[in-house]
């Protein structure tokens, strides 16, 4: 009832959005009728398909074309929020040429050498802005959704020992296999990583988006990952029963939370996966020995904390290279830098960059920034280092604009 309720509050807010696009342009619309009921026609499918999900509530997977199909509507929502801005302009404009008529005098705006009404240079501006943001969207969508790009990093630690050569470590986060789809896309991703030959493959958590059975159809796929010396995966926020309204105060909820949970850990089991649920290994790799640890999800403010890095770093034998895998970059800051045993390097994920931003030479934006003080790539605090994986999925928008799915390769050595 309560996602039927919001689903009804979000339809009335794109109501009220579509009547006010619709009287800036209702005089166009009237000489076209064509586009009259192409605009209503989309609205009414908007709300028809926006309210399957709030009714389905017992589905854990769409179809491909349901995904793409939910993130065209988000596409043209977006683009007509972005055409708002102008039309507010033109509309104070005109209020206040209405109160201020005698005093000031309508004036036109050249654009292109040709006279233009202030009014019909905003609601153009409006069309452009709508155009732009569809047009990125849609490319988000199409082309940049699967568009997996490598970021290799390099990586000088203190505790690496001298003579030893270079430890390649490949990272993948939030694979999100609920909003995948397509395992032909997948399998692209896993030979993208296995043509690296790594010695260590990490999955740094959200394998799912809200239940472990959206991975079964994937299970074989991540099988396929192929690392000399293993691969180790912790979990995420979404990894676990917590986003699907259960009652956990209930007998019933928690049976249902607690076979969700054995069930995303069998998931990882069958694809050769070691997860690590507050806990660590010691690996020799070649002759190298290291402490790989995993936490369980641990997140500022609502989000879940079930790590316990004092429970996980127990064993860890000091003075060796430790890597953390921990979910949410935030666990850093608050748990990480201020533990008494060294971290040298915390692999994370978690904030997607929000996938969408800019990242063009020194150029290094996104919204993401605005709620993650580390939000994407390698941070640094004296010898200890955080990198934040990108994501390799997405959830929500079923696409990526300017912040491409990340596939990481870390070369760690000695200083």
């Amino acid at each position: 009832m309560a996602r039927i309720i919001f689903t009804t509050v979000l339809i009335g807010f794109i109501l009220s959005l579509d009547l006010y696009v619709w009287s800036a342009f209702k005089t166009q619309f009237i000489e076209r009728p064509f586009l009259k009921y192409a605009f209503w026609a989309i609205t009414l499918l908007i709300i028809i398909f926006m309210y399957y999900p709030a009714i389905n509530t017992n589905m854990t997977l769409y179809p491909n074309y349901m995904v793409i199909i939910f993130g065209f509507i988000f596409t043209i929502i977006g683009s007509k929020l972005a055409m708002v801005l102008p039309l507010l302009i033109d509309d104070l404009l005109r209020l206040f040429k209405y109160v201020y008529q005698a005093i000031f005098v309508q004036k036109s705006l050249y654009l292109g050498g040709q006279p233009i009404s202030r009014l019909a240079f905003l609601k153009n501006t409006a069309l452009a802005l709508g155009a732009l943001t569809f047009s990125t969207f849609a490319y988000g969508i199409l082309v940049g959704r699967y568009n997996f790009k490598k970021h290799f990093v390099d990586l000088s630690l203190k505790n690496f020992p001298k003579g030893i050569k270079p430890l390649k470590i490949v990272q993948i986060s939030d694979l999100h296999l609920g909003s995948f789809q397509r395992k032909d896309k997948l399998m692209e991703a896993v030979e993208l990583i296995n043509e690296e030959n790594p010695d260590l493959i990490f999955f740094t958590g959200d394998l799912v988006n809200n239940r472990a059975s959206e991975a079964v159809p994937f299970v074989e796929v991540l099988k396929k990952l192929k690392a000399k010396y293993g691969k180790y995966a912790v979990l995420g926020n979404h990894d676990y029963a917590d986003y699907i309204g259960l009652d956990l105060k209930s007998d019933e909820g928690r049976s249902k939370w607690q076979r969700n949970y054995d069930e995303i850990q069998q998931h990882f089991t069958n694809s050769d996966f070691n997860l690590l649920l507050n806990e660590s290994r010691l690996i020799n790799v070649d002759g190298l020995e290291i402490n790989v640890v995993g936490v369980e999800n641990w997140g500022d403010g609502r989000f879940s904390k079930y790590g316990d890095l004092e429970k996980a770093m127990l064993s860890v034998k000091e003075g060796l290279p430790t890597f953390l895998l921990s979910h949410d970059p935030t666990h850093w800051t608050n748990k990480v830098l201020p533990f008494s045993k060294q971290v040298d390097l915390q692999l994370a994920g978690h904030t997607h960059g929000m996938q969408f931003g800019i990242e063009i030479g020194g150029i290094k934006w996104s919204p993401s920034q605005w709620k993650y003080k580390f939000w994407a790539g390698l941070y640094q605090n004296q010898e200890q280092y955080l990198y934040v994986n990108r994501g390799i999925g997405h959830l929500g928008y079923p696409g990526r604009v300017g912040i491409m799915p990340e596939i990481t390769v870390l070369n760690v050595q000695s200083t």
